[in-house]
């Protein structure tokens, strides 16, 4: 039998094929599945890393907003009206005194569940504080007070804290931890932070309505700036910590008359007895005695509307002498015409004064018609905690009862009884105010017709009406009170003039 040779053969080109070329696919195989498993590792750690970034990005949203949190409930609890104000309250209470006194800081705590948060414990090796105020000590308004003698704030005396009435007992709480707030002044937070080109170091910060101040550049400035700062840490550790300067909302609001008709036509009856008057003598008021400059009785908005208010029979002889102000004669209804501020001056800026009180209101809006009598405080408002309150259509108020604070109405406004309000009136709308009982009133009333019967704005102030029919009681009428009308035009809200973050 011939045993056969197998032997590799040349193609016509001269190149070997055989079995020179077994196990090329299998190389080519792995090094393929090489490359996509390490694209596909790539792919994984790629992965990974993109989600930890996400995880840790949302992480540290979650403690900002949280800081953030404890900013707005620190600046709800400064409400007079919060039932948990610290504004009110003798304990704890809003700090009254610059840093570095005795209780010129207040904390307001949030802890979690049984933990512990405790700003002015200084942390050890055997007892670490996360949550202690490693801030406060960069300041150098107290620094100065010794208070970082170990960088730290100490458990002095200058500090009171709270624990949150708002944490709830169970589920989600707030990761916020606690919030300072101190009183500003100037060059509080190191050299250059001076106070609206003030050079004096030390000096209380104050807000004029535009801007921040101290009293030697704006001294009728009289509301405070608080700065409140928050530290807010999450389950994982992320820290962040927020700092706003707050300060109480004011009512921008100069008085023109203690009754002022604003409108040309303006249809004026003052009442058939000889005991009701207008009065623009301050008479104090809401806590307070008389203090304040005189304005005129009643303004009205050219000089023939003041003479015709002066000299028609809506003001008898009899008692002109009840109608006393600022003008010196009776009875005093002058032209304020001259003096009169841009935001009563029109009917767009008169409904965007109504508007601005309608976002500022204490309690809901109330659709008329609306009516209450009886005795107590009207809307619950109280000489402590006075209200805004807004009625949008006609109102009838009567019986004993007596307001304190703001009170707007944009249809009819009907006083009956011996009702009372003391601080601002505002009839703004259709611009009938009738009064058909022995009321009294102390502040300021400002009557005015700014929309026809369809409900549009005018382009002019049209005829504003005062009627009284009645007014027996000596004290009955418009007494203008000067600290009624600074306890009703600031307001109980808190706004933040500057907000930024702590790199803590």
């Amino acid at each position: 039998m011939k045993k056969e040779k197998h032997m590799n053969s040349v193609t016509a080109s001269g190149k070997f094929c055989g079995r020179q070329e077994r196990g090329v696919a299998l190389v080519a195989v792995m090094l393929a599945l090489l490359l996509i498993t390490a694209i596909a590792a790539g792919i994984i750690i790629l992965t990974n890393t993109e989600s930890a970034t996400s995880t840790n990005f949302k992480d540290e949203q979650r403690a900002y907003f949280a800081a953030k949190a404890g900013i707005e409930e620190a600046r709800d609890r400064m409400r007079k009206g919060n039932a948990y104000s610290i504004t009110t309250t003798t304990t704890p209470a809003l700090p009254a005194v610059l840093p570095g006194s005795s209780n010129s800081v207040l904390y307001i705590t949030n802890p979690l569940n049984s933990e512990t948060v405790s700003p002015t414990t200084v942390p050890t090796t055997s007892s670490p504080n996360a949550y202690v105020d490693d801030e406060i000590c960069t300041e150098p308004a107290f620094t100065s007070a010794g208070w970082c003698s170990t960088g730290y704030p100490g458990s002095g005396t200058y500090t009171t804290t709270a624990n949150s009435t708002f944490a709830p007992t169970s589920g989600s709480v707030f990761d916020w931890k606690w919030v300072r707030i101190t009183l500003k002044q100037d060059n509080q937070f190191g050299p250059g932070y001076y106070v609206n080109g003030s050079t004096t170091s030390g000096a209380q910060v104050y807000w004029n309505g535009t801007n921040e101040c101290i009293l030697v550049n704006c001294p009728s400035a009289t509301e405070p700036v608080y700065v409140l700062t928050a530290l807010a840490v999450t389950p994982s550790g992320s820290r962040r910590m927020i700092q706003a300067e707050v300060v109480q909302d004011t009512l921008n609001y100069v008085v023109p008359a203690a009754l002022t008709m604003d409108g040309a036509g303006a249809l004026f009856s003052g009442g058939n007895s000889g005991n009701f008057g207008v009065s623009g003598i301050d008479a104090g008021g809401c806590g307070s005695a008389a203090s304040g400059a005189s304005v005129p009785a009643v303004g009205a908005v050219s000089a023939a509307d003041a003479a015709l208010i002066a000299s028609s029979a809506d003001i008898p002889n009899n008692t002109a002498s009840n109608y006393t102000g600022s003008g010196g004669t009776t009875p005093d209804v002058e032209n304020v015409s001259s003096t009169l501020p841009a935001n009563l001056s029109s009917p767009a800026n008169l409904q965007k004064l109504a508007s601005t009180l309608m976002s500022a209101v204490t309690q809901p809006v109330i659709t008329g018609p609306y009516s209450s009598s009886g005795g107590g405080n009207t809307f619950g408002s109280t000489l402590a905690s006075p209200q805004i309150v807004y009625v949008n259509g006609d109102a009838t108020i009567g019986g004993s009862q007596t307001g304190y604070g703001i009170l707007v109405v944009t249809g009819n406004l009907t006083y009956k009884g011996t009702a009372e309000w003391d601080g601002l009136v505002l009839v703004v709308g259709k611009g009938n105010f009738q009064m058909d009982g022995t009321n009294t009133f102390k502040g300021s009333i400002l009557v005015a017709d700014t929309v026809n019967s369809l409900g549009s704005v005018l382009s002019v102030l049209g005829n504003p009406n005062y009627n009284v029919n009645g007014g027996g009681n000596p004290n009955a009428g418009v007494r203008y009170s000067a600290s009624c009308m600074a306890q009703a035009t600031t307001l109980s809200t808190y706004h933040a003039v500057s907000y930024r973050e702590l790199m803590k």
